[in-house]
């Protein structure tokens, strides 16, 4: 904590009784031992141009298995202001998007991922927090997800199901019947 302090950006504590401790704190993304950092070394903020690879890396995935809608890179490029990320140590973690459907009042969360070494932090949740903050801000009263595999967790954020009509206009126009997707409200 001394030398953070005193300017040293991070520190790294390694135990001596582990033969690989070090290598693995070298050559491993999170390391063996203990980091003291001074600033957040794991932080949530707005996706930027810079990040549509380190996004497409962490959905592709799970669009390769069809929990979610392929995204070329070129539409994440033309969508990108709509995504929220965290970012640990330089690397993308997770993502969320929300797109906004004004004339209803309402918004859709979207692509809501975590990295499958990062799950059970809490990440989702966070980033859902964030996705519903930035649509209060935008005056939506409330939020949908379409969902074929993570039905409980919505249900666990204070989601409750209705069906495909209560889906803005515009959206039940995209509504693809061969996925089945559940449809998921929250009031904000």
């Amino acid at each position: 904590r001394r030398a953070c302090m005193a300017g040293v950006a991070r520190c790294h504590i390694i135990s001596y009784r582990d033969d690989c401790a070090l290598l693995e704190e070298l050559f491993t993304h999170d390391g063996n031992g203990t980091l003291v950092a001074k600033d957040d070394y794991e932080q949530t903020r707005s996706a930027s141009i810079d990040d549509v690879g380190g996004i497409l890396e962490l959905i592709e995935p799970l669009e390769r298995e069809g929990v979610l809608l392929k995204r070329s890179r070129e539409l994440l490029e033309n969508e990108i202001r709509q995504f929220r990320i965290i970012e640990r140590d330089g690397r993308i973690i997770a993502c969320a998007a929300l797109y906004p459907f004004p004339e209803e009042n309402c918004g859709e969360v979207a692509c809501i991922v975590s990295h499958p070494d990062y799950r059970g932090g809490q990440r989702g949740q966070r980033l859902l927090q964030e996705i519903e903050r930035e649509a209060r801000v935008q005056g939506l009263d409330r939020v949908f997800v379409l969902t074929t595999q993570t039905a409980h967790w919505f249900l666990e954020q204070g989601f409750e199901e209705r069906s495909r009509d209560a889906l803005p206009a515009q959206k039940q126009a995209l509504y693809n019947l061969q996925r089945n997707s559940k449809v998921f409200f929250k009031s904000l």
